[in-house]
């Protein structure tokens, strides 16, 4: 299906906040279309669309995040059983235990978006984050060491040498 260029930019805005929200790129193109590869014909074909579209993936490792705060912070279900007991509610004796299955259900919701926004951003959010360089190479500066005495560690290097025999 062809598109004009309005709609292509319809289109195309749609499909950012979708990615924004948190949705991954093939659901949404599932859901609102165009196809994969009409998409990256789209990118490929106007630079702007690219830095709109890295900016998107962006806020989406920012959606993830704030999904999974409500993922630790949802306790609702954690416990299943029932109240097995009658009368003030002093005497409701309560038979709830852990719901493991959710819970681990939860644990591995939180930990796959926690993989997939240190891919995301690993500047950000990447288990190893350079706090000192920002990814420039180290320059080591070298230290000369003198001893009391005037000597260098070049200096001692050189005595504790074996004597080459001639």
């Amino acid at each position: 299906m062809a598109y004009s260029p309005e709609e292509i930019e319809k289109k195309f805005d749609s499909i950012l906040d979708a990615i924004e929200e948190g949705k991954s790129l093939r659901k949404t193109l599932k859901e609102i279309g165009p196809s994969s590869k009409t998409f990256y014909e789209w990118l490929d074909a106007d630079a702007e669309k690219i830095k709109r579209y890295a900016r998107a993936c962006e806020d989406r490792a920012e959606a993830l995040l704030d999904e999974m705060l409500d993922i630790v912070d949802d306790t609702s279900c954690d416990y299943v059983g029932m109240d097995i007991g009658e009368g003030e509610a002093s005497e409701i004796v309560l038979d709830k235990k852990p719901n493991y299955e959710l819970i681990q259900r939860s644990r591995l919701r939180y930990d796959a978006r926690k993989w997939l926004v240190s891919k995301l951003n690993p500047k950000k959010y990447g288990d190893k984050l350079d706090v000192t360089t920002d990814g420039q190479k180290l320059n080591n500066t070298s230290i000369p060491l003198v001893m009391p005495d005037g000597k260098t560690y070049e200096d001692l290097k050189n005595e504790l040498k074996p004597e080459e025999e001639e």
